[in-house]
């Protein structure tokens, strides 16, 4: 067993649309594998400079070929395409898998750094997780032993676990449970697919993506704070006289949720910032890889890593530091205005590179882990009839339990012991040679589920069809629904043709007509919210192809007619979808007379409208009657008399009691951490729960106490009082929209 130092590679992006909006400015620069970071708004200070294994510059000196694919421009370009980042990581991953080592590979970074371009890749610019895949089962063919591959796929959201490879997960997600004997964490009941090709691991990939899309539509949850789990068990069977051994890789590729620090997401100043689980398990992954560095770095400190203080870190202990070889790519935005996140994100891969692991190879004689798994099932079995469970309780504590606590930890040991009996026998079922027969039957699935796809490919070029758009692009253009009827309804009931669901979506929302080849689109009822390339609709219009359809607050879709459509046009993306709302509004970024400070607050305020959107329809949904509005305050009142400039403003959010017609202003990160546990309290209420009739208010997102509010500013002239003079005067008050309000 050695003992070796978590691989960590950083990788640069080139500049995104919202960047290039609002000139941004280069702050990184890369040397081998130094990285370094300019700091924009102190241009005399020196950058900080980091050094991992690799440092990628995908930035810019490459071009796009006729295909899609993008490869550098020149040979003296030190452009990092796919097939580069593979070579140097993948490979190894495929290396330690072929010789029994379990493998983990994880990327982090801030939403919109590049994450899921580096893991799976868009179109012909295949990611790591594609590549690798592929390249498995190629090594495969070119050798004589007996192999078995399955494959899962899971989804972390809001500290619940959810099987992508399953349409219809239990209420409250998969439960993560322990080894009673061997300590490791995982997820009961999640599906484990037999594969046979990499044709079988992209097909899962895609019913992964799909599932995911429905769900992240259903329960209007953000695909960026959800981390996904692809995992790949790799068994080789060696025969030999004594009845063959088994070697064993468990392969875990994680894409993480996005990073964003906790004063951007705001966590910081809120009095429910621990009431949110959607940010729990980057902390905790945060403060686990802290543990782990100043472990390996020596530390004399007794330190206990906190595996336990989430689900994600739960699942993650072996790679991080246990029984693993691992590697983290961390993503980074090349532009000024991400300066902080990125150099968060630099700090963090900096501490992961000390974690060190110790990988051991997972070789054992068949017989004899039949054997062993036999023989553990009759011990726990011999714990639950004894009644003789471990508990596990620490005497030295000092904590003490009353009856009904042992009761209730003996309920949960023997749901635990329960559960790994079942592991074991699947274990014992799937090694006693029942692989082939559950291949089989997988493939006869794939099979059907990829003639079905083929079907529905064709359709796409001869029928008219609404797609969804995502935030998230791996996520767009999944969701499919053709316009095949004359009349076609739009919303929740059963009825429906087309069935959505989420906020603002009434029971019959809109109905599509088709007459030849002409679409046409209203609305159902008055209230029904639908907006056409940002516009509201109140009548009968026309649909045309490719324009943006918004059912409610967060469904998505654009219309895609195959008849009139160009062999080469681009895709419409959701945060052109959302600019268009935006415009609609009145808020633009091309203006050319605004100056750059203004065109800043207008792109604040451009993101913002969704959230503010979607707050909105949670509170009529929930009767909270509260309205969000946003609006512009100087900085003065903030009494931020060190602003950069007297004119200087800031983009708030007004929340408005409508019953009390009370006033509180809230920043982006309150709101941002407000709409989470507001999405979750959405969530709970779908489902059919009656808490928000128990609810205290303090544990409601949408209560305050009453506070302090800015009402207007006034300017008084001291100068008089120098020459000790009286002077009298009117002052007058103005409010945030520069409006006299009041005279003294």
């Amino acid at each position: 067993m050695t003992e070796e130092s978590v691989k960590v590679a950083v990788r640069c992006r080139p500049f995104n649309q919202r960047e290039k909006d609002r000139g941004a400015k280069l702050v990184i620069k890369m040397n081998g594998p130094v990285t370094t970071i300019a700091n924009p708004d102190e241009p005399n200070e020196a950058p900080k400079s980091f050094s991992f294994d690799h440092s990628y510059w995908s930035h810019d000196g490459f071009i796009e070929k006729p295909d899609g694919l993008l490869v550098p421009d020149s040979q003296k370009s030190n452009y990092a395409s796919q097939q580069k980042v593979f070579d140097d990581l993948g490979t190894g991953v495929l290396k330690n898998a072929f010789e029994g080592f379990n493998c983990s590979l994880f990327a982090y970074g801030q939403t919109g750094s590049g994450k899921s371009y580096s893991m799976v890749g868009y179109g012909v610019n295949k990611g790591i997780v594609p590549i690798t895949c592929e390249a498995l089962f190629e090594k495969i063919s070119k050798n004589q032993e007996k192999f078995e591959v399955t494959f899962s796929m899971l989804e972390i959201y809001n500290e619940q676990v959810n099987d992508l490879l399953n349409k219809n997960n239990q209420k409250g997600g998969l439960q993560v449970r322990q080894h009673p004997s061997q300590g490791y964490f995982y997820a009961q009941d999640l599906k484990r697919i037999p594969v046979g090709s990499y044709k079988e691991i992209e097909r899962r990939i895609e019913e992964g993506t799909a599932n995911r899309t429905v769900a992240s539509t259903h329960m209007n949850a953000t695909s960026s704070r959800a981390h996904t789990i692809v995992t790949i068990t790799f068994d080789q069977i060696f025969d030999s006289p004594g009845g063959g051994t088994k070697k064993s890789s468990v392969i875990n590729l994680v894409d993480l949720a996005g990073s964003e620090r906790a004063d951007s997401t705001g966590a910081t100043g809120d009095r429910l910032k621990e009431g949110a689980n959607i940010n729990k398990s980057l902390s905790a992954l945060g403060n686990v890889i802290s543990a782990l560095a100043e472990i390996s770095m020596g530390s004399k400190k007794k330190i206990v890593v906190p595996y336990r203080d989430s689900v994600l870190t739960k699942l993650l202990q072996n790679a991080l530091g246990g029984n693993s070889k691992t590697i983290m790519i961390a993503a980074l935005s090349p532009a000024d205005i991400n300066y902080g996140e990125t150099l968060s994100t630099l700090r963090y891969a900096d501490r992961a590179k000390r974690i060190k692991t110790k990988a051991v190879v997972n070789e054992n004689p068949i017989d004899k882990l039949i054997r062993q798994l036999k023989e553990e099932n009759e011990k726990l079995k011999a714990m639950i009839e004894s009644g003789k469970l471990s508990l596990n309780i620490d005497q030295k504590s000092g904590t003490s339990y009353n009856k009904e606590e042992i009761e209730e930890l003996k309920r949960k040991m023997y749901e635990e012991i329960k559960a790994q009996m079942e592991v074991n026998q699947q274990m014992i079922m799937d090694t006693n040679g029942s692989f082939k027969e559950r291949l089989e039957k997988a493939q006869q699935e794939t099979a059907t589920e990829t003639k079905e796809n083929q079907l529905q490919e064709e359709r796409k070029h001869k029928i008219p069809y609404l797609t969804n758009l995502n935030e998230d692009p791996i996520l767009s253009y999944v969701i499919c629904h053709f316009l095949d009827a004359k009349e076609i309804k739009i919303g929740r009931s059963q009825n429906s043709k087309i069935k959505l669901n989420g906020l603002g979506i009434f029971s019959d929302h809109a109905v599509i007509c088709r007459k030849n080849n002409n679409f046409s689109l209203n609305i159902c009822q008055i209230g029904a919210k639908v907006k056409v390339n940002g516009i509201n609709v109140q009548q009968q219009i026309e649909l045309n192809h490719c324009d943006r359809i918004l059912f409610g607050s967060s469904n998505f879709y654009v219309f895609i007619n195959p008849s009139k459509a160009e062999s080469k046009e681009k895709r419409i993306t959701w945060e052109q979808a959302q600019k268009e709302i935006a415009e609609a509004k009145g808020y633009s970024t091309k203006n050319s007379t605004l100056t750059k400070e203004q065109k800043l607050i207008q792109e604040e305020i451009i993101e913002l409208l969704p959230t503010v959107t979607e707050v909105n329809a949670i509170s009529d949904e929930l009767n909270k009657h509260r309205l969000f509005e946003i609006i512009i305050l100087p900085a003065i009142a903030f009494e931020d008399f060190n602003s950069k400039s007297p004119n200087e403003q800031k983009v708030m959010i007004k929340m408005t009691n409508l019953q009390t017609m009370n006033v509180w202003l809230w920043d982006k990160g309150k709101l941002m951490n407000r709409k989470y546990l507001m999405q979750d309290l959405y969530q709970r209420y779908l489902e059919g729960e009656d808490f928000l009739l128990r609810m205290k208010k303090e544990e409601d997102p949408f209560w305050e106490s009453a506070e302090d509010l800015f009402i207007g500013l006034s300017n008084f002239f001291l100068q008089s009082l120098s020459y000790s003079m009286d002077f009298e005067d009117k002052a007058y008050i103005s409010d945030y929209k520069v409006v006299s309000i009041f005279t003294c």
